[in-house]
C-alpha cells in the first residue's frame, strides 16, 4: 500500500519534487517521511512497502530521491538500485541499514550508492540530504550529490571497498571522530592517492582507513594530483587492515 503526502502546487511529475520511501516499517516510515517534509515541505511523498509495489511506482513516477530499507519481505533493497538506474537515473538513493555492509558488497558491484545511513536514520543527516537535493531540483547550486554517513558499524573499510566495487572515479573527504582530515582518490575504481595532513600515499591511506568512526563526503576533484599508491585495491586494503591491527592502541 503507497501512502502520499501532497502539498498545494505538486500535482505533476513535471512540477513536483518526488521522494519514494522503499521500507515495510510503519515507524521508520513515519520518521523518515516526518523528515523529509520539514526538509522540503513541497515534497511528495510516494512510500511502497515492497519491492514489487517499488517497482510499479517507479514505471508510473519519476523520483528526485530514493530512500530505501535493505530488509524488505521479498527481497533486499538494494536490488532495487538496478530499477532506479533504469527507470529514474537521475535520482539521489540514500539506504538504510542495520546491517553491516559487507553483506552487500556483491550487490552493490557497478552502483554508485553515494549515501548510506545507520537506521534509525540520524534526522539531521536525512534532512541535509533532502534538502540539498530539493535545491539541486530547484536549480540552485548547492553543491554536489555527497556522501554523508553515520560511521557505526559501517566503517572506513566499508565504505572504500564499495567505492571500489563501483568501479569509481571520486574522491572521498574523510573527517575522523577526533579531527584528522584525509582524503581517498579513486580511479576507475582503483585507489590511486591518498593524503591525510602533510602525510601522502599509502601511509595516509593506512591512517584513514584506521579511523573508527566520522563523516565522509564524496567530492569532485579535478585535475586528479600524481598517483602516488600502486597495486590492486584489494592488497592495499588487505595490507592496510594489517597495518592497523599492528598500530592500533589497546
Amino acid at each position: 500500500m503507497e501512502h502520499f503526502f501532497d502539498v498545494a502546487n505538486t500535482a505533476s511529475d513535471t512540477n513536483s519534487f518526488r521522494v519514494l520511501i522503499l521500507e515495510d516499517d510503519q515507524i521508520s516510515l513515519a520518521s523518515a517521511s516526518q523528515t523529509v517534509l520539514r526538509a522540503a515541505a513541497e515534497s511528495v511523498i510516494v512510500s511502497a512497502r515492497t519491492l514489487a509495489e517499488g517497482r510499479r511506482l517507479l514505471n508510473e513516477h519519476k523520483f528526485q530521491l530514493c530512500v530505501l530499507d535493505i530488509q524488505l519481505p521479498d527481497g533486499l533493497g538494494i536490488d532495487f538500485l538496478h530499477d532506479i538506474q533504469q527507470k529514474s537515473p537521475e535520482a539521489c538513493v540514500a539506504i538504510l541499514t542495520g546491517v553491516p555492509l559487507p553483506h552487500y558488497r556483491d550487490q552493490a558491484e557497478a552502483f554508485g550508492i553515494l549515501h548510506f545511513m545507520e537506521k534509525p536514520a540520524d534526522g539531521k543527516t536525512l534532512g541535509a540530504l533532502v534538502r540539498e537535493q530539493w535545491d539541486k531540483w530547484k536549480g540552485v547550486k548547492s553543491g554536489s550529490c555527497g556522501f554523508s554517513a553515520l560511521l557505526t558499524q559501517l566503517t572506513t573499510l566499508d565504505i572504500i571497498q564499495l567505492k571500489c566495487l563501483a568501479r569509481s572515479t571520486v574522491v572521498l573527504d574523510f573527517v575522523g571522530e577526533e579531527g584528522g582530515r584525509g582524503r581517498v582518490f579513486f580511479k576507475d575504481g582503483e585507489i590511486v592517492h591518498a593524503e591525510s595532513g602533510a602525510v601522502k600515499g599509502v601511509e595516509a591511506f593506512n591512517e584513514i582507513v584506521g579511523w573508527r568512526s566520522g563523516q565522509v563526503t564524496e567530492v569532485s576533484i579535478d585535475p586528479m594530483p600524481s598517483r602516488t599508491i600502486e597495486g590492486h585495491w584489494q592488497g592495499l586494503l588487505m595490507h592496510a587492515v594489517h597495518w592497523v591491527d599492528e598500530h592500533r592502541q589497546p
